[in-house]
């Protein structure tokens, strides 16, 4: 029996140890400012308060939803979906995705359909309505308006050693379609992981998720 609890405290051990390196070399800890902008543009996906596992070593591809230095303010973070990569053609008519004509639409509504919101500008509370996109192999929340009155159409070609980014609300949005494409050096922190919610450990529906 000792001989048991003592593999235990090293197999315990060996975990935590590797825990903290894996903390210290490839993941950092975030908890996503109270910033209007930036917590309205990751819902339906994140939302303030939250705390997250930023992954900060290797690169970003297409798919990956990723925190970058804000061009436009040093202090803060811009967060979004890599949609387009050098060469790629990015269009974003209505609802409708396309990257290089191939078009990512909505494959199902979320089990909670809808989600509140709370306007940028306004404090407003709005209501988006959440579904699924199949994309890159995998699949994304993406939130819109149901009758946005200043959605306008998008067209852009991904210059050489860009990253276009694109909001999970596609409407209330802080991305590409504000700021232009930015460097993918710059854009390499990929989100993969949500330790808990704005309430803790407690909240059992936003604790221990991955981020698709």
């Amino acid at each position: 029996m000792r001989k048991l609890l003592q593999l235990v405290a090293w197999i315990a051990g060996g975990l935590v140890l590797i825990g903290v390196i894996l903390r210290l070399t490839l993941f950092e800890s975030w908890t996503i400012p109270d910033d209007p902008w930036l917590a309205a543009s990751l819902e339906p996906t994140l939302g303030a308060g939250d705390t997250v596992l930023v992954l900060v070593r290797g690169a970003a591809a297409f798919g990956d939803l990723v925190r970058c230095p804000d061009p436009e303010d040093p202090n803060r973070f811009v967060v979004g979906r890599i949609v387009g990569v050098a060469g790629d053609n990015v269009e974003l008519t209505g609802r409708t995705l396309l990257v290089n004509g191939r078009p990512y639409n909505a494959s199902e509504a979320c089990v909670e359909r809808t989600v509140h919101v709370k306007h940028p500008e306004t404090g407003h509370e709005m209501e988006i309505e959440c579904s699924r996109v199949e994309f890159a192999g995998g699949w994304h929340f993406r939130g819109v308006l149901p009758n946005p009155n200043n959605r306008e159409d998008v067209k852009k070609e991904v210059g050489e050693g860009n990253v276009f980014l694109m909001s999970d609300n596609r409407d209330l949005h802080d991305d590409s379609r504000d700021f232009g494409t930015l460097p993918h050096a710059n854009c390499n922190q990929r989100i993969v992981f949500r330790l808990w919610g704005p309430e803790g450990w407690s909240d059992s529906v936003r604790r221990m998720t991955v981020i698709r």
